[in-house]
């Protein structure tokens, strides 16, 4: 157990590092696996040794925001606004959004909360570790707090999002050795829609799965970023030694998904498939974590309604 920690450190330390991040923009599948073979991991020693180092000389006076957002988006621009907005609402203080490639208004709708939304372009497939990790090297040090979610999640406090940050940072202060936070799935289904309605996607859609539903044992990761040596998977943070991250209930939580879904406390809305119109746009998209094309049955798979839940249609009218 302890050599495949080892393993994983080394190959977050050597991944997250700006030369493979940078290396990964060469879009040729043959030397993305060169550059993600053992033959770099001196890299990953180095960078361990550096981000060991700056930890030990890390001033709290540098922290400019409480808690942070990075996405990677793509042709997302009919939605990014309300999911901009929305963070706004519960106190999130900056977000960092990756453009993969879009071709819509994405850049037009960031600058105008260019206050509040940190934009930058990033090319080529397979790149949403990437994006993860350039903000952590960038911007991890100016952040107590990241959150790395897509534009479909909204992190939700049941039943009102009543101190939704005080419940977040709670878990990380409660605890030192806590360096990240495990935040379940809570699946939406398409509300019986073919077609895009008009409006808010959290007004429109408001039947989701049940709570064991398989898919919400899925996790997304709040982590402190100093606490961190890299992403390799988009749900899951690799910790430093020593660190480790926990679920809602503070259990210790490993890897993407939980045991048991916990969600009482606090969840992520996963608007997956919306309406059928939108998910086979969403499929045209290709995904920012591999290769594959999704399947036309994820959409039967994931598209689950057995319960009403307009709580944050309630939030929305209240705010």
């Amino acid at each position: 157990m302890r050599n495949m920690y080892l393993g994983e450190l080394l190959d977050a330390c050597t991944k997250s590092s700006s030369i493979v991040i940078k290396l990964h923009e060469i879009q040729n599948e043959k030397f993305r696996n060169f550059c993600d073979s053992k033959w770099l991991y001196p890299i990953g020693v180095f960078r361990f040794l550096s981000l060991y180092l700056k930890n030990k000389v890390f001033s709290s006076k540098n922290i400019g925001y409480k808690l942070a957002i990075v996405s990677i988006v793509k042709n997302e621009g009919k939605y990014l606004e309300e999911w901009i907005e929305y963070y706004n609402s519960i106190g999130v203080d900056h977000i960092y959004i990756y453009d993969n490639e879009s071709i819509d208004n994405t850049e037009e709708i960031c600058n105008k909360y260019s206050d509040k939304v940190s934009y930058f372009k990033i090319n080529g497939k397979v790149r949403q570790c990437d994006a993860y990790n350039d903000a952590l090297n960038r911007y991890g040090n100016s952040c107590e707090y990241m959150a790395m979610i897509d534009s479909d999640e909204f992190i939700f406090a049941p039943p009102t999002n009543e101190n939704i940050l005080g419940k977040i940072t709670s878990h990380f202060q409660s605890n030192k050795k806590v360096g990240g936070l495990a935040i379940n799935w809570e699946m939406f289904g398409s509300s019986g829609y073919t077609k895009k309605p008009d409006g808010r996607v959290t007004d429109n859609f408001i039947y989701r799965a049940t709570d064991n539903f398989e898919k919400n044992k899925h996790i997304k990761t709040i982590c402190n970023p100093r606490k961190v040596a890299g992403f390799v998977n988009p749900h899951y943070a690799v910790y430093m030694p020593g660190y480790y991250a926990v679920d809602a209930e503070d259990n210790v939580s490993k890897g993407a998904f939980t045991e048991v879904v916990h969600n009482k406390e606090l969840r992520i809305n996963h608007y997956f498939t919306k309406s059928k119109e939108e998910f086979l746009a969403k499929r045209a998209r290709g995904m920012a974590d591999n290769l594959d094309i999704r399947k036309i049955s994820d959409f039967d798979e994931h598209d689950r309604n057995e319960v009403f839940d307009d709580s944050l249609k309630k939030y929305n009218n209240n705010f």
